[in-house]
């Protein structure tokens, strides 16, 4: 038998269950339909903090990260511990897994695959809705609406105007599609500058101070690396219009906060859309907070109802692969960040 555990209610998963698990029936059946050597095991909440040992469990799907959703006050590294020594697989539910790299990951012993593109459709809606939100200034709406003001606004237009993607993956690209929809320039960093569609200029990361004048809009999509982190500091803040809007959906860390709060806060860029931050949750003294032109999301642009059966898509082929000893999909190079 193949004792699978499934654990963590992934980020952006709207219908947990009352007993602290989330799986549908549906997503119970598409799992165990892959193999009737399967046993599938649901931990929920009282598990973890518990500190019991679930013992034989060789394939984990669970949410990462430095706190996870049921680990609560336990480190990662910690959580997995639970699971050794039989742990031969790690499933995340996430893209992202620059906090879920431990020891048994790095030398081997512990295959980590992540989610790619199971956040894609809502997070690059978000940054649409972001940039329509600012172009239309639908925040200023809600405020006369609120005040019983009849006052007209000087609105801009899509049109002509030009985002720049900071990273062209699957988020990416998806955003570049829906903005050539409302006939943007797109233009970009990828880390092969290669042609991508919908998009008109492709550039490494070492380009982006040239071509930040440009853009209207700035869009960080890119995951968190040894390349991208702290690639925005102060320099490239300064070389970004005063009308420029800052969207940042990829993770904190890529830009420098500091650089990032004095720019709003001076009024040198012309405002900011920010899902994360280098600190989460924010602490309640940030300075974000109390800033007019700045739109803060805690970290859930994601959000959608489709996710669970994304995640379980996705790893119901990989523990099919896994069963069949065939090379699984999406396997995470902890060295190289993605």
């Amino acid at each position: 038998m193949i004792r699978v555990a499934v654990s963590g209610i992934p980020r952006g998963y709207q219908f947990p269950r009352p007993d602290g698990n989330w799986l549908s029936e549906r997503h119970r059946e598409e799992i165990l339909s892959v193999s009737p050597e399967i046993e599938l095991v649901e931990l929920p909440e009282t598990i973890v903090h518990g500190l019991k040992t679930v013992e034989g469990v060789e394939v984990l799907l669970g949410e990462g990260g430095n706190r996870t959703h049921y680990a609560g006050e336990l480190d990662w590294g910690d959580y997995q511990k639970f699971f050794t020594p039989s742990l031969r697989w790690v499933q995340l539910c996430s893209t992202g897994f620059s906090d879920n790299i431990t020891p048994g990951i790095l030398d081997g012993g512990v295959v980590l695959t992540n989610s790619p593109g199971i956040h894609t459709v809502p997070i690059a809606e978000s940054v649409l809705a972001a940039i329509l939100e600012h172009a239309k200034r639908l925040g200023e709406r809600r405020v006369d609406q609120a005040g019983r003001r009849w006052r007209q606004i000087h609105c801009g237009d899509l049109e002509g105007a030009t985002v720049l993607l900071i990273g062209l993956g699957n988020i990416g690209g998806r955003v570049a599609r829906l903005c050539k929809a409302f006939d943007m320039r797109v233009i970009g960093t990828r880390r092969r500058p290669e042609p991508v569609p919908n998009v008109d200029l492709v550039f490494p990361a070492s380009e982006i101070r040239e071509h930040l004048p440009e853009a209207d809009y700035v869009v960080v999509v890119a995951p968190l690396t040894p390349e991208t982190e702290g690639l925005l500091g102060e320099e490239e803040f300064e070389a970004m219009k005063d009308t420029c809007y800052f969207i940042n959906v990829g993770r904190g860390r890529i830009a420098d906060e500091d650089a990032m709060v004095a720019a709003l806060r001076e009024r040198r860029i012309g405002g900011a859309y920010l899902d994360c931050f280098a600190v989460e949750p924010l602490p309640e003294d940030n300075p974000l907070w109390g800033m007019d032109n700045v739109l803060l999301v805690p970290h859930d642009s994601h959000s959608s109802p489709k996710i669970g059966d994304r995640i379980v898509d996705q790893f119901a082929e990989n523990l099919r692969r896994y069963v069949a000893g065939e090379p699984l999909r999406n396997v995470c190079d902890p060295r190289r960040g993605y």
